[in-house]
């Protein structure tokens, strides 16, 4: 190789990693030495445009059952930013993460499209991501303490605490996982003019103390399935049911996004409604993928 060939391969060796450092680092361990704010997703992130369900009817913010628009758009943002590295010299990290989920009313002009649920979900949790292969294939374990909300007032608030584990493995094209939460006590009087009163306490009984989820890869196709009940006190009417199905795009920003919904809690306000829903769009970012 003459020497302006060298030095030309080693100019685009070194505009390469250049251009590779300054891609927005998504779903990877903290690198301290690089970077000094890790903005990462947490949740995947993704737009649904077309999402329908089995029914027209949703409980509204007034208690009543009333007609709404079985076609809605979706969307989720979930972000992550590390406050502490290697805490307590534990190898581990210690994150906030702020997740939001709405639903909008966008084809129903009639109404002025509006929004009809969104969930607000900050964490603190702790997580640590090992780099070597162990024999059970254990990736990513994290710790959680958990805050879920529709940011409503009295009487038409829904939120709830818990703390939660989550363990990820990997084998080859394939991951599983499970998490696992323990609901905060909270005291309930039935008083729906109170804001002390646990807003939602049956809400364990519909979605359950635990889900389960596996993944397949083969190529650019993605998909994911996750069961959540009670396994300590199972009911086969009870929990949801989510198949994912990720579809590659010519766009390197997106994939086209499928999911499938079926069972309880899809949202705080309706978390004893068992839902049907198809929808399409596209994900930005995802957590296993």
């Amino acid at each position: 190789m003459y020497a302006n060939e060298k030095h030309d391969q080693a100019t685009i060796d070194s505009m390469k990693n250049y251009i590779k450092d300054l891609e927005w680092k998504l779903n990877s361990k903290v690198q301290e030495d690089k970077y000094r704010y890790n903005l990462m997703s947490h949740y995947p992130n993704y737009i649904l445009f077309v999402s329908t369900t089995n029914t027209k009817l949703f409980k509204t913010y007034d208690n009543k059952i009333t007609p709404r628009d079985k076609n809605e758009a979706q969307f989720q943002v979930s972000i992550k930013v590390p406050i502490f590295t290697n805490i307590f010299n534990s190898k581990g990290d210690l994150f906030v993460s702020y997740t939001q989920n709405s639903f909008w009313q966008v084809y129903d002009k009639d109404d002025s499209s509006p929004f009809r649920e969104t969930n607000y979900q900050p964490e603190l949790f702790w997580q640590l991501d090992l780099k070597n292969k162990n024999k059970i294939g254990l990736k990513t374990i994290r710790i959680s303490a958990i805050h879920q909300s529709n940011g409503r007032t009295v009487t038409h608030s829904r939120s709830w605490n818990r703390s939660e584990l989550h363990m990820l493995f990997e084998a080859k094209k394939f991951f599983y996982g499970l998490n696992i939460w323990n609901r905060w006590n909270e005291p309930y009087n039935d008083d729906a003019n109170s804001t002390r009163d646990d807003d939602n306490p049956y809400l364990t009984k519909f979605i359950g103390n635990q889900k389960i989820f596996v993944g397949f890869k083969y190529k650019r196709f993605k998909n994911t399935l996750t069961y959540q009940n009670d396994i300590f006190d199972f009911k086969t009417d009870k929990g949801n049911i989510v198949l994912d199905i990720i579809l590659p795009s010519n766009n390197h920003n997106f994939n086209y996004f499928l999911r499938y919904f079926d069972g309880y809690g899809e949202t705080l306000i309706d978390y004893d409604k068992d839902i049907r829903r198809y929808s399409f769009g596209i994900i930005i970012a995802s957590p296993f993928w």
